[in-house]
């Protein structure tokens, strides 16, 4: 099965060119679909976005307005939940014609103050190109990430309609999410004070005494008298400016005291 890919850049309502791809490395990218703008269901889902979290002056309780339930959220998870939908997340709602009617639900649903964009899908090329053309004049409704790297769109919740909106499938996605990121996070620092450690030893290894005394003896004393031309204040801060793989590869093969100095600035690097 082929993977269905976002594109790089789409047009906002207000004409602005959206870069997908920076959007995508930055937060959890979040596109939702609308149906379409005669709809009354998918403008709910914003609302109950709001309900949880999206907004700072939420009301305590959300009235479906098809079945009439009561939904109540406890207040100590409005916080989190909070970090989930305003830090973390980030949306692109994407909604058949015409303008004028998309700026309203962006209005009604107290949406026009936030940073989100919305994409009027006029001729619905948007929609074909991720495979969500529903009719001529209409959108599957579907909650989707936008993976970054690679634009793929992946499926959190796909329909809409009355008290079945999506709003906790997507709550959980962007909660497994957060805690797979922490993990690999976590992972990483570990690695990184495993590095550190190794590099710390290796600099001892070459300051030491013998080392040093083998230095001398080996290297002419011309080549010396060079390397006490070019204080080693200068020498790291001309490494400064090169990658990581550059001073291993090149800088750590060069002498032990080159050595010393480009393992030192590694260490910064990480840091």
């Amino acid at each position: 099965m082929d993977t269905t890919l976002f594109p790089k850049t789409v047009v906002d309502i207000d004409g602005r060119s959206v870069d997908v791809d920076v959007l995508a490395k930055r937060y959890v990218l979040i596109f939702i679909t609308l149906k379409a703008t005669w709809c009354p269901v998918c403008p709910q889902l914003l609302l109950i976005l709001n309900f949880h979290g999206l907004k700072d002056d939420c009301q305590t309780s959300f009235c479906d307005p098809f079945d009439r339930s009561i939904t109540k959220i406890p207040q100590e998870e409005i916080p989190f939940n909070r970090l989930l939908l305003r830090q973390d997340a980030f949306f692109i709602i994407i909604c058949p014609g015409p303008v004028e009617k998309v700026r309203q639900i962006q209005n009604d649903c107290n949406f026009s103050n936030f940073p989100y964009h919305f994409v009027v899908d006029e001729d619905l090329s948007l929609a074909t190109s991720i495979n969500l053309r529903m009719s001529r004049n209409e959108i599957w409704p579907c909650i989707a990430h936008i993976i970054p790297e690679t634009l793929a769109v992946r499926p959190v919740f796909f329909g809409r309609g009355p008290g079945f909106y999506g709003y906790r499938d997507l709550l959980t996605y962007l909660r497994e999410y957060r805690i797979q990121v922490e993990d690999n996070a976590g992972k990483l620092i570990l690695k990184a004070k495993k590095v550190e450690t190794r590099l710390r030893k290796s600099i001892l290894t070459e300051n030491s005494v013998e080392n040093v005394q083998q230095m001398q003896t080996d290297q002419p004393q011309q080549e010396t008298h060079r390397e006490q031309i070019f204080p080693i204040e200068l020498l790291s801060s001309i490494f400064e400016y090169l990658e990581p793989i550059e001073i291993v590869k090149s800088v750590t093969a060069t002498s032990r005291l080159w050595r010393a100095i480009g393992l030192e600035n590694l260490i910064h690097l990480d840091c």
